[in-house]
C-alpha cells in the first residue's frame, strides 16, 4: 500500500538532482504537510544531531502554493537550508546532497512509514475529518474540494477506508457528551492516544465479527500449546515466555495493529487488527528449536497452529520464517517485563503425567468464553 510513496515522475524532477530540496525554485515535492513531517522525520535520523526548524513560508514563481523554508543544523552548527512544496500531487521523495554525504549508503527506505509517521498521519486526518463535518476551532478552517482529494489521499496512503472517519466523527460525538466545552485540537489528541485498528472492529459485518472470535480463540489455544509443551522442559530458562498486551499500552509508542504477542526462546506469536478490522496472525520458529524442544514437540507446535486455523482464517495467518533469532528477540524484549502490558511467565516443571499423556490429550476446546466475547465487542 506504500508503493506509491517510491513512483517518481521523471518529468518533474529537475536535471540538476544535486540541487534539488536545497533552492527554493526546485523544491522536494510531497503531496501534504504531513507528509512533509514524515519527510523531515526521517532525515534527522541519518545523523545523530541533526535538527530542524521551519522558518516560514515562500512565494515562488511558477508555484501556485507557498514554499516552506526549514534551517538545518548538525551539533549545533548551521547544515543547510531544505524547501518543500507541499502541495504536490504526489510524494517524490528526494535525499537531498548534503544528507548522502553524511551517508552514502541511506535510500529511500528510511521514508517508509513508521508508526510515529503514521501517528502524524492518523492526527492529520483527525483534523480534516472534524473540519469536513463543520467542527471548527478557527475561523480560518474552511472546507474544499482540494482538501476533500487531500483527505482520500492520506487515509488511501495508510489503507484506510470510510470507516476511518466514522469512527473519528463517533468518537468526537461520544466525547463531546461527557464533556460538552472540549476543543477540536484537544480531542485530537485524545483520539490519538487511544487510537488502534482493533477500534473498526465495531464497523465490520457480522462475518468478520465471527471470523475474529475464531482467530481470538486460536490464538488463545496456540499459546496453551505453547505451555503444556514448556511444562516438558526441563531448562528453566527455555519455560519462560514474554506476553505482552498492547492495548494496555502507550500508543504512541506502539503499533496501531498489535494487541497481543508471546514470545520464547524457540518460538513467537501475534495477535493483530489489520486496517479493516480483521483479525490476524503471525509467528515465528528460532532456527534452533531442535536444540530446545524435541522433533514431536517441535512437530506438534506447527501441527496445531494449521490445526487451529483451518479455512476462512488460513489467509490471516502469517509465517514469518523458520530461521528467526527468537533467543535474542526474547532477551530483548526482558527489558519490557515491567511494564503494566508486558508480564514475564515461568511455567512449572509437569512432574506427575508422563510424556506420551501430554501428546495424546492435546486436544483443546475450540470455542471461547463469553467474557472474551464481550472483550471482542468493546
Amino acid at each position: 500500500m506504500f508503493n506509491s510513496f517510491f513512483k517518481k515522475d521523471k518529468s518533474t524532477i529537475p536535471n540538476s538532482t544535486s540541487e534539488v530540496g536545497l533552492v527554493d525554485n526546485k523544491p522536494i515535492l510531497l503531496g501534504s504537510i504531513a507528509s512533509s513531517y514524515v519527510y523531515l522525520d526521517a532525515l534527522v535520523k541519518i545523523s545523530k544531531g541533526l535538527q530542524y526548524k521551519r522558518i516560514g513560508p515562500l512565494t515562488v514563481v511558477g508555484f501556485p502554493e507557498v514554499i516552506d523554508r526549514y534551517v538545518f543544523t548538525l551539533n549545533g552548527n548551521s547544515f543547510c537550508d531544505l524547501y518543500i512544496y507541499a502541495y504536490h500531487n504526489d510524494n517524490e521523495y528526494i535525499i537531498p546532497s548534503p544528507f548522502k554525504q553524511l551517508n552514502a549508503s541511506v535510500d529511500e527506505s528510511i521514508f517508509v512509514l513508521n508508526h510515529s509517521a503514521r501517528h502524524r498521519y492518523i492526527s492529520t486526518i483527525a483534523g480534516m475529518v472534524l473540519t469536513k463535518n463543520g467542527i471548527i476551532q478557527y475561523q480560518d478552517e474552511v472546507w474544499s474540494a482540494e482538501k476533500n482529494g487531500l483527505l482520500i489521499k492520506l487515509r488511501s496512503d495508510l489503507g484506510y477506508e470510510d470507516e476511518l472517519e466514522k469512527l473519528i466523527i463517533d468518537e468526537y460525538a461520544e466525547m463531546k457528551k461527557l464533556n460538552p466545552e472540549i476543543k477540536k485540537y484537544d480531542f485530537i489528541n485524545f483520539f490519538i492516544e487511544r487510537f488502534h485498528n482493533k477500534n473498526l472492529v465495531k464497523y465490520t459485518p457480522e462475518f468478520i465479527h465471527e471470523r475474529n472470535e475464531k482467530m481470538l480463540s486460536a490464538y488463545n489455544l496456540i499459546i496453551e500449546t505453547i505451555n503444556r509443551i514448556q511444562a516438558w522442559l526441563d531448562n528453566e530458562l527455555i519455560r519462560r515466555r514474554i506476553e505482552f498486551n498492547t492495548l494496555k499500552s502507550d500508543k504512541n509508542l506502539l503499533d496501531f495493529s498489535e494487541i497481543n504477542k508471546c514470545i520464547t526462546p524457540f518460538c513467537f506469536i501475534s495477535l493483530g487488527c489489520d486496517v479493516f478490522g480483521r483479525f490476524n496472525l503471525a509467528y515465528g520458529i528460532d532456527s534452533r528449536i531442535l536444540n530446545m524442544v524435541s522433533d514431536n514437540m517441535a512437530s506438534t507446535l506447527i501441527r496445531r497452529i494449521y490445526e487451529f486455523t483451518p479455512g476462512d482464517l488460513e489467509p490471516f495467518v502469517g509465517f514469518v520464517s523458520l530461521d528467526m533469532d527468537c533467543i535474542t528477540y526474547f532477551e530483548n524484549s526482558l527489558q519490557n517485563v515491567d511494564n503494566e502490558n508486558c508480564r514475564l511467565i515461568e511455567v512449572r516443571r509437569n512432574e506427575e503425567k508422563s510424556i506420551q499423556d501430554m501428546f495424546n490429550n492435546l486436544e483443546l476446546r475450540d470455542d471461547i468464553d463469553e467474557e472474551t466475547k464481550k472483550w471482542l465487542r468493546r
